[in-house]
């Protein structure tokens, strides 16, 4: 059963500005029905195309690849269809966050400012930020060259860049050979050389979790948390049981009041539930996958786009925590990918069928029919494809990766973008 609409609010226009990344589709439940929701890709088979929420996909340039050419494109759909708000509900809030001001002005937008942003979004910098406000995280060490990484380190641990998206660039490393590997890999593509910073951790300790939060301008009025009960490729959830831990709440009150943050984060920890400690591992500044939240009763998404619109919005209360939720085609994707037989995969699929093991008095993420019926699209469609070839699931994640990551090259490409030319078209959009 879905989440009950309580919110009685006016609709809103909205532009989503991506529809392939699984915040963007389970956004889509949290606001699909109670307004009116176009969607802009550059794949034309992204999965939020398969939903009966939204209205219209425009194919649009690559936000990463063409940051400019996407700014154009942006500026040209906001002048002919008039939106109230535009949702970035994955990496283009790094771009959009440098141009919100200007965005601003034709549309709603709830984004901090760039600086907030780009301390946020690099790892280094995160741990940084936590280090000067006192808040809990694994021992970690930075290095940027193959000397820096030449050391006695206690093993396993993680060597992460401080750019990366969906977990590709975290790697675990389990003894000096392993880490060797990783060096000639690294200098193969060019990261060694001083100009890319990575991060050393030691393994956090206790069971995986987040947090995600919504502020307005420092003040946090909408948050909720959840255990991994399974994790996927790149070591995200991809099963969750809602949770409460009151110091995370204090914790991330205080790291948004700090950035004077406006909009959405979610920060990945872990909890040790004997001794009540969390350690913060990653942040990501934007409002994530939510339907766990919205099952919960808080509906981070609405929470964004009303604050986008610049409505005012009383703080949500807390969930009560065990609601149970999963992605099933993440779960067969992860599979596929670690490299199960299709033997296993029809296991699964049979589990699945009948709410068996993990499925047990459990939400579906992403496959919703009740809610949705063209959601069945995208689930049997990558099944199908795994079924014929388990292998294709390397395929997959890369291209659906691609299709939204930020490397560390794009940051740099969109940092120096010069914001007047894109002020008049932003400025046009608005008087037109």
């Amino acid at each position: 059963m879905a989440a009950s609409d309580t919110s009685g609010s006016t609709p809103l226009k909205i532009l989503m500005t991506e529809g392939t990344s699984l915040s963007a589709r389970q956004s889509l439940y949290a606001l699909g029905g109670r307004h009116v929701i176009d969607v802009i890709d550059p794949d034309p088979i992204c999965q939020c195309r398969f939903s009966r929420f939204v209205r219209r996909w425009h194919k649009s340039p690559h936000f990463a690849k063409n940051p400019g050419e996407f700014l154009h494109f942006l500026a040209d759909m906001v002048q002919r269809e008039r939106y109230d708000v535009v949702l970035p509900t994955h990496e283009q809030v790094y771009l959009l966050s440098k141009f919100r001001d200007v965005v601003g002005e034709a549309a709603g937008v709830a984004l901090p400012h760039f600086d907030a942003m780009r301390q946020m979004q690099d790892k280094a910098d995160f741990t940084r930020t936590l280090e000067s406000l006192g808040l809990p995280h694994p021992q970690t060490a930075f290095a940027r060259t193959e000397a820096d990484l030449a050391h006695n380190w206690s093993y396993p641990f993680y060597l992460k860049l401080a750019h990366s998206t969906a977990g590709l660039g975290v790697f675990h490393i389990v003894d000096e050979e392993d880490l060797a590997h990783r060096i000639e890999l690294l200098r193969a593509d060019g990261n060694l050389d001083g100009t890319v910073e990575m991060l050393v951790q030691q393994p956090a300790k206790g069971n995986q979790a987040t947090v995600q939060a919504v502020f307005d301008h420092g003040q946090m009025i909408g948050s909720h948390m959840f255990d991994a009960r399974q994790l996927g490729v790149g070591g995200m959830s991809a099963a969750r049981t809602g949770a409460d831990h009151p110091i995370v709440r204090e914790h991330i009150e205080q790291l948004g009041a700090h950035l004077d943050w406006h909009g959405a984060m979610f920060v990945d920890y872990f909890y040790d539930y004997e001794t009540q400690r969390p350690e913060y591992i990653e942040c990501n500044p934007r409002v994530g996958e939510t339907v766990n939240a919205w099952l919960s009763g808080v509906n981070l998404c609405e929470q964004l786009v009303r604050l986008s619109a610049g409505q005012a919005v009383e703080p949500l209360p807390h969930a009560a925590p065990g609601q149970r939720t999963q992605s099933f085609f993440m779960i067969l994707l992860s599979m596929a990918y670690n490299g199960a037989s299709r033997r296993e995969l029809l296991k699964e699929i049979y589990e699945f069928r009948l709410r068996r093991g993990m499925y047990t008095d459990s939400q579906d993420e992403l496959t919703r029919p009740r809610d949705d019926y063209w959601s069945v699209i995208p689930m049997w469609g990558v099944a199908l494809q795994l079924l014929f070839s388990p292998r294709r699931s390397k395929k997959i994640v890369a291209s659906t990766v691609d299709n939204y990551s930020l490397p560390r090259t794009a940051t740099q490409a969109m940092e120096l973008l010069d914001i007047e030319p894109f002020r008049k078209e932003f400025a046009s959009a608005t008087a037109s």
